[in-house]
């Protein structure tokens, strides 16, 4: 967030102080408590009088004050004519307000509000389920309160209004159906209430509020295929392992190689540090790259490609972190830049930060990235969801949490890979998760043979449109790419661009059978899924809630409900 921007010294020549300093000098002006301001403002003398000595979010308001233009005019008739009657009903108005104002101050710091969340993790499908209580420890009544809440969750209105009696207490439930993965806002909320006859109403703000974390789903899905090489995750090791085994080949060196591994009699001929080539095993960490690019999303709501794709990187995620194939799995992704992200009270959630971006050589403005590029900081329109590779259940709520708020980005998938190419170590593996089966097929296609050059090697899941016209391939009968042994040569990026009639622009059936036969032809894995798809739920537990239900006589009967919730 921006800095607030401090106003310049008021200066006594009007021209050279800046419109909005003198917009905030005459506010702060017109604020002061004066007798001229008393004089011009009524209603703020008023307030001011009747919230005398309150706390500031206690607030009384005169809501109606039409009868006392009968004051004056009972003094006037009077004064023209004395009589009982005038003196009565005078003193009945005073008294009446008077009444009303008692009994709105007496209920200043008298009445308590708690609001109690039931249940610590929520997925899609869940239910929130909320306990509000109400206590008036004074000793008049509360013939009515209203409770305004301002949550953002969608679907969720536990307005309500409600009476209590004096030295009392009051409770009730509310519930709402958690149709929508993301991280929302519960409160901050209002109590209202007021006088017996309505004259006088007053407010208790409530600036406290909640945020609630709602996983998205996680589902069983059809086995994957890893290229060829990867270790069980039955393997601890959490390192790459090489063999200590050299083959006869020799390679140029390239950053990151090991020097040990420098064939120093071929780099003292050649003139340049040549390597000895090892055979290098995937340890088992697993990268998950998603696709959230808003340029090749389709559909809406459960049924687009985007949830789907959210929906299968947890359920990878969920399956080599807690299956029976376990592996340290990780997470990257690129949202937009206005979806929130925050430390939850478990720790769950990854901190986020803007995405680099590299600029020319000679600028030495900027910052430094990750893999140590001097980059400046572009406009706040992309977010980087970084999530390092760990073993273990709680790294699935890490994942978990860090997919909730991601929503459509500005950034390709080919663009994230290039960008991120510091963040991939030799033996590790990415699995890409995109519907990008058209014209973004070539470029990252090039960035995962980059990968696999630098002995990272991808697997790819495709999402196809629900639209039966558009994917013809069902979602429970995928179509899939035997892996095979990583060939010994391969294009390079510069060689893969020079053949811009493998990647003709295609769409449905035809831009399918494309990537099928692109892929295949550098030996990808790959394999399809329709979006919108319904899996079987994986993330299950069971619990048990109470359900108040009444009686024909009037009466409250609770039950206590064991689900599984899923």
């Amino acid at each position: 967030m921006a800095g607030k921007r401090l106003s310049r010294p008021f200066s006594h020549t009007v021209r050279k102080l800046p419109i909005s300093d003198l917009v905030t000098v005459t506010a702060r002006k017109l604020s002061r408590p004066s007798a001229i301001s008393s004089r011009f403002f009524p209603q703020r003398a008023l307030a001011r009088l009747l919230n005398r000595h309150m706390p500031p979010q206690w607030r009384i308001e005169l809501r109606n004050g039409w009868p006392l233009i009968f004051i004056p005019l009972l003094l006037f008739m009077q004064l023209l004519g004395p009589s009982p009657i005038w003196v009565a009903l005078l003193i009945s108005l005073v008294g009446l307000y008077a009444t009303g104002y008692f009994w709105v101050r007496n209920q200043v710091l008298q009445i308590f509000f708690e609001r109690h969340r039931e249940g610590a993790m929520l997925v899609v499908g869940d239910s929130l389920q909320e306990r509000f209580v109400v206590r008036n420890d004074s000793a008049l009544p509360l013939h009515w309160l209203e409770f305004a809440d301002s949550s953002l969750l969608p679907g969720y209105n536990p307005r309500q209004v409600v009476s209590c009696g004096g030295g009392s207490s009051y409770q009730w439930r509310a519930e709402a159906h958690c149709t929508q993965r993301g991280v929302f806002r519960l409160g901050p909320h209002v109590l209202r209430t007021g006088d017996p006859f309505g004259f006088f109403s007053l407010e208790v703000v409530d600036p406290r509020s909640e945020l609630l974390l709602v996983y998205p789903r996680v589902a069983h899905i059809p086995t994957l295929a890893l290229p060829r090489g990867s270790l069980s995750g039955q393997d601890r090791r959490r390192r790459a392992h090489t063999g200590s085994e050299r083959s006869q080949a020799v390679r140029a060196y390239r950053p990151g190689d090991s020097l040990r591994h420098v064939h120093w009699p071929t780099s003292a001929k050649q003139g340049e540090l040549v390597v000895t080539d090892v055979e290098t095993e995937p340890s088992g960490d697993l990268w998950i790259v998603l696709d959230v690019n808003r340029l090749v999303q389709s559909g809406r709501g459960e049924e687009s490609s985007l949830e789907t794709g959210i929906v299968l990187a947890a359920s990878v995620a969920a399956e080599f972190l807690s299956g029976g194939e376990r592996r340290s799995v990780g997470l990257l992704a690129a949202p937009a830049a206005d979806a929130s992200l925050f430390q939850t009270d478990g720790g769950l959630a990854p901190a986020r930060q803007i995405f680099p971006e590299t600029i020319p050589a000679g600028n030495e403005t900027g910052v430094r990235s990750s893999n140590g590029d001097r980059g400046h900081v572009q406009p706040p329109s992309t977010l980087l969801v970084d999530v390092p590779p760990q073993p273990g259940k709680g790294q699935v709520w890490r994942i978990l949490a860090a997919l909730a708020p991601v929503n459509a980005g500005d950034l390709s998938l080919g663009e994230l890979l290039r960008r991120s190419r510091g963040l991939f170590s030799a033996g590790q593996t990415v699995l890409a998760v995109t519907p990008d089966i058209g014209g973004g097929v070539e470029d990252w296609t090039a960035e995962l043979l980059h990968l696999r050059r630098a002995g990272v090697p991808a697997s790819v899941l495709a999402v196809t449109p629900a639209s039966a016209g558009d994917a013809p391939v069902p979602g429970d009968d995928p179509a899939e790419i035997p892996p095979d042994e990583t060939p010994e040569d391969f294009l390079s990026q510069d060689a893969l661009a020079d053949e811009p009639e493998s990647f003709p622009e295609r769409t449905g059936e035809d831009a399918q059978a494309n990537l099928i036969d692109i892929l295949a032809r550098y030996e990808i894995p790959l394999r399809f899924l329709q979006a919108g798809t319904r899996l079987t739920p994986a993330l299950t537990y069971r619990r048990t809630r109470t359900v108040l239900r009444t009686t024909p006589s009037g009466g409250v009967v609770a039950h206590e409900v064991e689900e599984e919730v899923g």
